[in-house]
């Protein structure tokens, strides 16, 4: 008896393709909208999907919200990755992190775009863990950055890592709602003047860090 030929990837692959169509569907209206005020009718809508279609992918509304903010965590830190990785050295990474971070959030891509959805889903204390763990992301890696910018003798040895990378991180949060209170958009002018602070703080003198090539050819 002739056995069955093997099933090729395309039924996963189509599977695929529906549930990036939800997420890149769902983006745009939790962005806007949170978490509440959502609706999904206008995201399976906006998806090309039947209904039966979505629940075989996001059982419920909780449940895509999560998995949008994961995939936009996601993306968000590989963005930033890629464009830093253009550095050498692990100072010049570490000072380049914001100012990509600033750039993109200026464009509606930054970690922060869907703030308004992770401010509701953290209320629930079952949920909160998850839903602020890219804060933990972007601290985690300034840590890593100023270790490695340490032993590469770039940045002062005196400094705890993991201090510095809370105070760097959380500085940058706070100019940024900053900027958004005051509304006058000089998030990116504001990341500018941090990060020149913290050049003078942490750079050992006589020591030279490369400069943002989006500012030097302004």
């Amino acid at each position: 008896m002739t056995s069955k030929a093997p099933t090729t990837g395309a039924p996963t692959d189509r599977g695929e393709h529906s549930r990036r169509a939800i997420l890149d569907a769902a983006l745009p209206v939790f962005r806007t909208d949170g978490y509440a005020a959502a609706s999904l009718n206008q995201i399976i809508e906006a998806s090309g999907l039947t209904k039966g279609g979505f629940y075989f992918h996001f059982p419920s509304k909780q449940a895509l919200a999560l998995a949008v903010l994961a995939d936009h965590q996601e993306r968000a830190v590989a963005r930033v990755r890629q464009e830093i990785g253009s550095y050498e050295r692990a100072v010049d990474r570490l000072f380049a992190t914001p100012r990509v971070i600033a750039r993109h959030t200026e464009t509606g891509d930054g970690p922060a775009a869907l703030r308004k959805l992770t401010e509701e889903l953290a209320r629930d204390p079952d949920l909160r863990d998850e839903v602020c763990g890219s804060i933990r992301v972007w601290i985690e890696d300034a840590a890593h950055q100023f270790r490695a910018a340490q032993a590469e003798g770039s940045v002062r040895a005196d400094i705890d890592a993991a201090t510095f990378a809370e105070v760097a991180v959380g500085s940058q949060v706070g100019m940024q709602a900053l900027s958004e209170q005051l509304g006058d958009g000089r998030f990116v002018a504001r990341t500018e003047s941090l990060v020149k602070l913290l050049q003078q703080a942490i750079v050992p003198v006589g020591s030279a860090v490369q400069a943002d090539p989006a500012i030097s050819e302004e």
